[in-house]
């Protein structure tokens, strides 16, 4: 049997999910098998765009409805994760590896795939996730704890894969002990999945990459394997997608692994300091404007 991808996709995303999964079809579909997990919000019209999207390639949608038998059947005697997932907009993501089974690898459907990938499952380590240059771990409480047990900074779960099962007396155990804030803004599964697979290799960003604002990227000519483009920013880039669809059989890249690198105080500070600049209509205008002027 091939290995699984996994991917999920939401109504307001489907503009950009439909080439999310043609391109990953583009390019795995001789080597990958594909579940497109739902939230619920797209109706039949919208599955069996992103079905006809995958293409030739093995491919099923999974709803919800399908997912719950399993989820509550495994939620039983974890009462703080069961009131988790039924309290945040995140909880879909945060479903998927409870329900399905590992090894397989995840992708957001905000992400372009740009050419094959030999290696997307790493040696060595159980787990990978992808990275980039900052992120915020706002539901951090206690933070002490967190680096005491060298959890890993920087992690972003945009791809993702995962060789272990859903350490479920983990996350109990997290939410017990009040590691986790599920009440405060800006919240994230990142910092969840850190916490839950801290065994982990990170992509290198520029393999796996991550798009940033205020930069028009084209793609024919990225040497990266993917880009991901959160947020909205993939509207700018639409133009650029039928040109992809000659690029078939392009020779697969090799990824880089990093190892993780444990979070520090100094960096959860610098964290929680960016998001309340960021915060500040002021501030965060001249943040942007900044950002704009380094990246350009």
């Amino acid at each position: 049997m091939k290995p699984l991808a996994v991917t999920l996709v939401h109504k307001a995303a489907m503009q950009i999910a439909v080439p999310a999964v043609s391109s990953f079809a583009r390019h795995f579909a001789d080597c990958y098998r594909l579940e497109i997990h739902t939230d619920g919000s797209p109706d039949a019209e919208d599955e069996a765009a992103l079905l006809n999207a995958a293409g030739g390639m093995e491919a099923r949608i999974v709803m919800p409805g399908q997912r719950a038998p399993l989820l509550e059947a495994r939620l039983k005697g974890y009462p703080k994760t069961r009131e988790l997932l039924d309290g945040v907009g995140y909880n879909a993501k945060l479903e998927l590896p409870m329900v399905v089974e590992p090894p397989y690898f995840y992708f957001d459907s905000d992400i372009v795939w740009l050419r094959p990938v030999a290696n997307l499952e790493p040696l060595g380590k159980p787990n990978a996730f992808s990275t980039e240059s900052w992120s915020w771990y706002n539901g951090v409480s206690k933070p002490g704890e967190w680096i005491r047990q060298g959890i890993p900074r920087r992690v972003n779960s945009g791809f993702h894969f995962l060789g272990q099962p859903f350490p479920f007396d983990r996350m109990e155990d997290m939410l017990e002990r009040g590691l986790f804030d599920p009440g405060i803004r800006y919240n994230t599964d990142q910092e969840i999945m850190a916490y839950l697979y801290p065994e982990m290799v990170m992509y290198h960003p520029e393999d796996l990459k991550r798009s940033r604002r205020a930069i028009r990227y084209e793609l024919a000519g990225e040497t990266a394997a993917a880009m991901h483009f959160p947020g909205g920013m993939w509207l700018g880039h639409l133009n650029q997608l039928p040109a992809l669809t000659s690029q078939a059989g392009r020779e697969p890249a090799q990824i880089r692994y990093q190892e993780a690198v444990p979070l520090t105080h100094l960096e959860l500070l610098r964290m929680r300091a960016q998001v309340k600049v960021s915060d500040c209509p002021i501030l965060g205008k001249m943040l942007n404007f900044a950002r704009s002027v380094l990246r350009g």
